[in-house]
């Protein structure tokens, strides 16, 4: 199911439960989120950034910025009946827009006037191949990935679109979510068998990756992706899934969230930004440890988060209501060093009950004190300080008498500090 598609079912019982699922995770980041407002309050479906060039898809048109959001424009249509622009990039100084539909189109001129770019676009079941979902540049290689017709390629020295490998409707993955590049290495999440596909220069094939490490994953679809140099992160209806390689072996992270609709990913060098959409609205949340935690969670009530993007110091999200951005400057969670041996972490899935279980490491023998707050700072019980020997630490904290709601345990030794989010249900 497309994106559109999932959006509409999920806000159709958003606003009647969003007070509730608001009091049970409240915003922990306290990040103050704007609209653009050169940007109409419409639905954006895709964001870019191609240096300080930003360009954001609505439905009938791409907002462009090349000041890195200072300044903005709107193009003139693409191309009539389109439903949804579902990626816009900018390339050598031509703009390209891909479509729900219409398949991909092309302006030499900003989006003044623009041209079918659709020569070779051909053989998808019921013209799905039309039905572009998401384009990447590798060098002077366009690619495209399609709701059906699985993955066509086009080089920008000259030629036409063609079938870009069959292993998508080979193993029943024709549906493609969208694409990522990270250094030469290619993704494509596909399907809904807990597949993705890497494919490398040179290669004639894609190859096969399964998130769960075993095999078919009947359920499970991989949405987005993201490589921030260190790290391969997936983001899918079932958590993430993170890869120094982008293939196996892939170790999961699940948000604690119940049901995610659709996962949107960013990152700013090594720090991480996701996005989880859920059926009241989406947690915002963000890892400076290569995604092995993820910190100052969010609550966006009654908002559907299609993609997320950086440029500069700010944090964009193509939402239902428009495009958004968030100065860095107030939603950054410091970077950890994940060689100086000092560690904190939950032990165990999210929500919890009635006891968390948290691990953390120390290089030498210290005293060590685990505090709880709430999303206003104040502090809660439990509250554990004493002293502790070099190694592996694991302590178990009584949360029961805590209301539902979203937490914060912060470690404190020596002068440093670490933190965790705890999720609390009934």
């Amino acid at each position: 199911m497309r994106r559109l598609a999932r959006l509409r079912l999920v806000r159709s019982n958003a606003l009647a439960l969003g007070v509730v699922f608001a009091s049970l995770v409240p915003a922990l980041a306290r990040a103050q989120w704007g609209p653009v407002e050169e940007v109409p309050a419409t639905q954006i479906f895709s964001v870019s950034v191609n240096g300080d060039t930003i360009a954001a898809g609505a439905d009938t048109t791409v907002f462009l910025s090349f000041d890195a959001g200072k300044t903005w424009r709107g193009t003139n249509r693409p191309v009539a009946g389109s439903v949804a622009i579902e990626a816009a990039r900018m390339h050598n100084g031509r703009l390209f827009a891909g479509t729900f539909g219409q398949g991909v189109h092309v302006s030499d001129d900003l989006g003044v006037t623009w041209h079918p770019f659709n020569e070779g676009l051909v053989g998808g079941f019921q013209d799905s191949q039309l039905d572009v979902t998401d384009l990447e540049f590798r060098g002077d290689l366009l690619v495209a990935g399609t709701a059906g017709a699985g993955v066509y390629a086009r080089s920008m020295v000259g030629g036409t679109w063609s079938p870009f490998g069959a292993e998508f409707e080979a193993n029943q993955d024709p549906n493609v979510n969208a694409l990522s590049l990270g250094g030469t290495r290619l993704l494509a999440l596909a399907g809904v068998n807990g597949d993705v596909f890497f494919r490398d220069p040179g290669d004639v094939e894609w190859t096969i990756s399964r998130l769960d490490n075993i095999g078919v994953h009947a359920g499970l679809a991989a949405q987005s992706a993201v490589f921030n140099g260190a790290v391969w992160v997936v983001g899918s209806n079932s958590g993430l899934f993170s890869s120094t390689l982008g293939q196996e072996p892939w170790t999961r992270f699940a948000p604690g969230l119940g049901p995610v609709n659709w996962t949107a990913l960013a990152n700013q060098g090594r720090h991480l930004f996701v996005a989880f959409d859920v059926t009241l609205g989406a947690v915002v949340e963000d890892s400076g440890d290569d995604g092995v935690t993820w910190n100052n969670a969010e609550f966006l009530p009654d908002v559907f988060v299609h993609q997320l993007a950086v440029s500069g110091i700010s944090l964009y999200a193509a939402r239902a209501d428009g495009l958004w951005r968030l100065p860095l400057a107030t939603a950054g969670v410091a970077s950890r060093d994940g060689r100086n041996g000092f560690h904190f972490a939950l032990v165990g899935a999210q929500p919890l009950r009635d006891q968390a279980r948290l691990r953390f490491e120390l290089p030498e023998a210290a005293t060590a004190t685990i505090e709880v707050f709430d999303v206003s700072g104040r502090r809660m019980e439990p509250r554990v300080a004493r002293a502790w020997p070099a190694g592996t630490q694991d302590v178990s904290l009584d949360v029961h008498l805590l209301s539902p709601g979203v937490y914060m345990a912060v470690l404190t030794t020596g002068g440093r500090r670490e933190t965790t989010r705890l999720v609390r249900v009934r």
